[in-house]
């Protein structure tokens, strides 16, 4: 698909810089992990009958949007004793070994599974080792398991750090105890060992204790290669295995710079994480998840309606790390999406929106530049994002206006020399010409 972006001339000198300090990205167990394009899928959402087997007929469908990876939010039945909403967090888990009714069987699963891996899909599915519904049957048969207050009452989580949550429809988890241990880690075990699952998500992660996690990570790679993705952003989570943390530090400050900071502050925010990340370690770059679209503004109303939405997401998602768009980003929802209740969507809205994510994913699955290069800023601009992405055999150059007036840029120079061409527009572009970006305009460059 075309973008078509009106040419107005001003001049912006964008002199080279050296590349960004970073670790080299060493190659995972297996390459499908470093080219990951994740798909966040609310089950009850994504179809009318919010089904396993009524999303198998649109496998295909995402696999040609250029989604490689699906991460499936919780699937067990949902705890009814203090249930938030019509029908409950997923996240407030009543059975571990189960799977919603209201989504299917296990057998259903076990076919949802082998569908999405010959539609060339992987699977992972969120884990959520930090507390169950109040009306887990462990919290008869097995009340060690469960945190308690100075009463010996059943308490809701806290942070690590003592911060009281909200979260009254579950019960935190007690890992002081060996045998919540050694039953989390046969959980784990069982979705791999008979669903052949490919990783999981981990909810909380840092409010888990990170010897778990260790634990439990080398269990799942003695069994095969696995993507985990943990839900936070300390760096030590790489240290104990996990192959992607949450990009949470960047998406505040991509809304800040949206809001008239200087687009410098950005360059500055991903340098220090890039150089504080191990070797191998990877960020997941978003501009919604299931949390801020059901709590914070849609990216369409944070970032300057459809347009600056796109904008917004090509410059998260050619930064060194793993893109995840969210259950219905790709028409460009623009209304908030509460997870407590079934949300119906139009899938036919927005048809410019899938077609620039199907443009990009597809061209992202064959960028080595984009999986593994090397990163080079090009402008101190206080509106323009201007950066490079360069591996052994490919250059890319990205270009992200984030204002809502036009800006210019230079189009810098190849390498080998030679034109660039718009992988959007489909046209040559000219090193060394000055290029006017519309509005949340965006070019990228190969």
């Amino acid at each position: 698909m075309r973008f078509c972006i009106p040419a107005l001339l001003l001049i912006l000198a964008c002199d080279a810089a050296p590349p960004v300090r970073q670790n080299e990205p060493a190659l995972p167990e297996s390459d499908w992990v470093q080219e990951a394009v994740i798909y966040e899928l609310f089950v009850t959402d994504f179809t009318e009958d919010g089904t396993f087997a009524a999303i198998l007929p649109q496998l295909p469908e995402l696999s040609e949007l250029g989604i490689t990876t699906l991460w499936l939010m919780p699937i067990h039945p949902i705890g009814v004793e203090r249930r938030k909403g019509v029908l409950g967090s997923p996240y407030a888990v009543r059975d571990y070994y189960a799977v919603n009714p209201e989504y299917g069987t296990l057998d259903t699963f076990k076919t949802f599974v082998e569908a999405a891996h010959q539609s060339g899909l992987r699977v992972i599915l969120d884990f959520v080792a930090n507390h169950t519904a109040w009306d887990h049957p462990w919290t008869a048969l097995h009340p060690d398991w469960y945190t308690r207050d100075e009463n010996g009452d059943l308490m809701v989580p806290r942070s690590p750090d003592g911060w009281q949550t909200n979260w009254t429809d579950v019960a935190d988890l007690n890992y002081d105890s060996a045998g919540l241990r050694r039953e989390l880690l046969s959980v784990l075990r069982y979705w791999v060992e008979e669903f052949d699952v490919d990783g999981f998500r981990c909810d909380v992660a840092e409010w888990v204790p990170y010897e778990f996690w260790q634990e439990a990570i080398q269990l799942l790679r003695d069994l095969r290669p696995m993507l985990m993705v943990a839900e936070g952003a300390d760096p030590a989570l790489h240290e104990v295995g996990f192959d992607v943390t949450y990009a949470w530090p960047f998406y505040s400050t991509l809304k800040d710079v949206w809001e008239g900071r200087s687009a410098t502050l950005l360059q500055s925010q991903v340098r220090e994480q890039l150089g504080r990340l191990p070797d191998g370690a990877l960020r997941l770059r978003f501009t919604t998840n299931h949390d801020e679209t059901a709590w914070d503004r849609t990216p369409p109303q944070i970032f300057g309606g459809q347009q600056g939405a796109r904008a917004a997401s090509l410059l998260t998602h050619t930064l060194p790390g793993v893109p995840l768009i969210y259950n219905g980003q790709e028409i460009g929802r623009d209304v908030q999406v509460p997870f407590f209740e079934k949300t119906r969507y139009d899938w036919s809205k927005n048809p410019d929106m899938h077609a620039f994510y199907q443009t990009f994913f597809n061209f992202y699955a064959r960028s080595r530049a984009l999986q593994l290069g090397k990163l080079m800023f090009l402008s101190e601009s206080d509106d323009l994002m201007l950066f490079q992405r360069v591996s052994e055999d490919e250059e890319v150059t990205v270009a992200v206006n984030l204002r809502p007036q036009t800006v210019s840029m230079m189009v810098p120079s190849r390498s080998g020399g030679g034109d660039w061409m718009d992988i959007f527009r489909g046209e040559a572009v000219i090193a060394g010409q000055t290029v006017a970006l519309a509005p949340y305009g965006y070019r990228l460059l190969y």
